[in-house]
């Protein structure tokens, strides 16, 4: 029986498309962006970045050595969150009819640069840490999907049994960490929405 149900944040609950900061940095002049970061891989630099080892002035000046001229910090910014596009406010309303039957969480790969971006976005709709009853981000805890680390922390603070956890992501290789822990999982794909997984704040599967 599902009891808790553990959200990724960004494909799933957040709209994005890497795309955008892919184009977003070409136009700096970063040809080969789709290289260093996307949705499936991504270098070291970035993976550093959503545990929080770097400062937004560590992260602008380690893009800026890929970047033909100098770049003020605003540029990069908007580059590097072009790929936030914003969230479905029916999402957000799902998240709290289901906290009326689950114990709701989330965890998620983030980093600084656009939680500053996206977290006011959020709370100017709904308070958005209260839909949960607890909201990790990487950068805040110094781990990441898919270390099991991450997964079992949470697991291990909230007293969890992982066969009474449902895992959303959209990401095949953090639904299969996620499995290998003993959770139940669903994998997003990109023509699915959360939305097409509930009724009257029900699953409508598991």
């Amino acid at each position: 029986m599902i009891k808790n149900i553990i959200f990724d944040f960004g494909g799933v609950i957040y709209d994005i498309d890497h795309k955008l900061s892919r184009l977003a940095f070409k136009k700096l002049g970063v040809k080969n962006f789709d290289e260093l970061y996307g949705h499936e891989k991504q270098t070291q630099l970035f993976e550093k970045m959503e545990c929080g080892a770097y400062s937004k002035a560590e992260f602008r000046a380690k893009l800026q050595q890929f970047l033909p001229e100098a770049v003020c910090d605003k540029d990069i910014d908007d580059a590097w969150s072009a790929l936030l596009i914003g969230f479905d406010s029916r999402k957000i309303d799902l998240l709290e009819e289901l906290q009326k039957n689950y114990a709701l969480f989330l965890l998620s790969n983030s980093n600084i640069i656009h939680y500053e971006r996206f977290m006011p976005e959020l709370n100017a709709y709904k308070k958005f840490d209260d839909l949960f009853i607890e909201s990790w981000f990487s950068h805040e805890k110094g781990m990441r999907k898919p270390e099991k680390e991450f997964y079992l922390k949470l697991l291990e603070e909230n007293n969890l049994q992982a066969h009474e956890c449902l895992f959303i992501d959209d990401l095949d290789t953090n639904i299969e960490a996620a499995k290998n822990l003993g959770l139940q999982t669903h994998y997003l794909k990109s023509e699915q929405s959360i939305l097409d997984l509930f009724k009257n704040g029900k699953l409508l599967c598991f």
